[in-house]
């Protein structure tokens, strides 16, 4: 497969976005609906189709969902108020956000959608779950998208597409409205071609939202302190840092950010007991309202409809099983303790470190688990498809955190 990706400092207008959405998507598996975009608007959008708007089905990227019919999420009604934002389709993703089996994450796949296609080329991963929203914004398909994460799904395949990817503080943006894989992580996110369009997205969706527990007004929680010189602490999982990296931290000195070299800590967290059993109880408790003679009402239901259809999971539906066979946590604070000890393994290091961010080369499930934000940029622009890092910091360190990448990429232009 050729090139198909576009150049993220080369803008798109609306009439070529649909161009390329025409001309390379059937090759890519990015987009599952879309419409004429708004030309009048900036910032053109594709939503990941697990979230809710009104004016698509949402799936899931599952066929048992497929005609699911739900209103605007509370972050798409949000969005709607900002004038220079058009929303105009929605995006395939990793069958129900990678909950069906593992064997083809790194694909993307989903029954709707089939597997997802790097545009640089069909040897590379995609990535789950936020394939098609990393995708359709590395082929030019939009400005931004939106995606959620759980467990890696905007941070992995921004990193794969070689585009921006910002998985905010948990809670900044309401889950309302968004079909659930776990309550105890879930947080959407945004995918763009630079950090500006991450930053207008993000502020545009935040908001208090008593029907979310985790949800919080951004606009007035307190921030952390980070200093205007700010150090960095480099977590390497091997002796060997590129060449085109070493120098990227050469030229960060020139904007008086320094770096401090560290062997990645190894940890491991009860991820999947947590989300099995939280999947379960989400998940029926979404589709109780939405279910028909035709659509689940439950996550039993739904993992019966892939029992009956061997087409829907010709790869296997082991995460399902586990998940329904998975009983409560004896635990009952299993998913804080958790989220407290990621927390504390990042706020350990900033503290030992005397550092603000912490970037590593390769993903780190801490944030995500955490609940602190992450932003994935592209550096090693020599490469195919381009190198990319991700750089994390305190919860509530948004702002601070997408203004530093904003001025690290300046070394390259």
């Amino acid at each position: 497969m050729e090139n198909l990706s576009y150049p993220l400092n080369r803008n798109l207008s609306a009439a070529q976005m649909v161009k390329r959405i025409q001309a390379f998507n059937s090759v890519l598996h990015a987009v599952r609906f879309y419409k004429n975009p708004n030309a009048d608007c900036s910032i053109h959008l594709l939503v990941k189709d697990n979230i809710g708007v009104r004016d698509w089905p949402s799936s899931a990227g599952s066929f048992a969902l497929k005609n699911l019919r739900l209103p605007d999420a509370f972050c798409i009604e949000q969005l709607r108020k900002n004038p220079r934002i058009d929303i105009f389709g929605k995006t395939h993703l990793t069958e129900l956000a990678g909950f069906v089996t593992s064997s083809v994450l790194k694909r993307g796949y989903s029954e709707l959608g089939g597997f997802g296609r790097n545009p640089y080329g069909g040897c590379f991963p995609c990535g789950g779950s936020s394939v098609g929203s990393a995708v359709a914004v590395s082929a030019g398909f939009c400005d931004a998208a939106l995606g959620t994460e759980t467990r890696g799904s905007i941070m992995i395949p921004a990193m794969y597409n070689g585009v921006y990817g910002f998985k905010p503080t948990r809670g900044s943006i309401s889950r309302t409205g968004i079909i659930p894989l776990s309550s105890s992580f879930d947080a959407p996110g945004v995918l763009a071609r630079n950090p500006e369009l991450l930053k207008e997205v993000f502020l545009s969706m935040t908001g208090y939202d008593s029907s979310d527990p985790q949800s919080f007004d951004f606009s007035f929680c307190p921030k952390p302190f980070i200093r205007s010189r700010p150090r960095l602490l480099f977590l390497r999982n091997s002796s060997q840092v590129s060449s085109a990296l070493n120098f990227f931290f050469i030229r960060l000195t020139d904007l008086g950010i320094s770096v401090v070299e560290l062997e990645t800590p190894q940890i491991v967290f009860d991820y999947k007991e947590i989300s099995s059993s939280d999947i379960k109880r989400d998940m029926t408790k979404f589709l109780e309202p939405y279910g028909s003679a035709s659509e689940p009402k439950s996550f039993r239901e739904l993992v019966e409809k892939y029992r009956s259809r061997p087409e829907s999971h010709r790869y296997g539906m082991e995460r399902l099983e586990d998940a329904l066979a998975m009983r409560e946590p004896k635990d009952k604070e299993l998913a804080n303790r958790n989220i407290e000890k990621a927390n504390d393994l990042i706020e350990s290091l900033l503290l030992k470190y005397d550092a603000d961010y912490i970037v590593s080369s390769e993903y780190l499930d801490w944030w995500a688990i955490g609940g602190g934000p992450t932003i994935a940029f592209p550096v090693d622009l020599g490469k195919t498809p381009p190198g990319c890092l991700m750089v994390g910091t305190r919860r509530n360190g948004d702002l601070a955190l997408l203004s530093l990448v904003k001025a690290m990429i300046s070394v390259w232009q």
